[in-house]
């Protein structure tokens, strides 16, 4: 726990993570605007490490969810996005 504490202080980390990977696989970064455990400024800040690579990466906002947004009340309509997501990025398995 404490090598991925201090992974962005040390070059050589090996929990370090390559954001500007272009070969990695689609990353869509969800945020829940009511959600105080990991608030939207910091998903936001995540999808910002991102914007190097050329590999496929979105975010998704659901202003009125909080950080339980897959598990609580609308979770159809969170894993409806993320559907509609992997169909528009040709991602989803028949």
């Amino acid at each position: 726990m404490f090598e991925a504490a201090v992974a962005n202080f040390s070059p050589h980390s090996p929990a370090k993570v390559n954001t500007g990977n272009n070969t990695r696989g689609p990353l869509l970064l969800i945020a829940g605007g009511e959600d105080r455990t990991v608030p939207e400024a910091v998903t936001k800040a995540t999808l910002k490490q991102y914007r190097d690579s050329t590999a496929i990466t979105d975010f998704q906002e659901f202003p009125d969810r909080g950080h339980s947004l897959t598990i609580d009340h609308g979770w159809r309509e969170v894993a409806e996005a993320c559907l509609a997501w992997l169909t528009k990025n040709d991602l989803r398995t028949r």
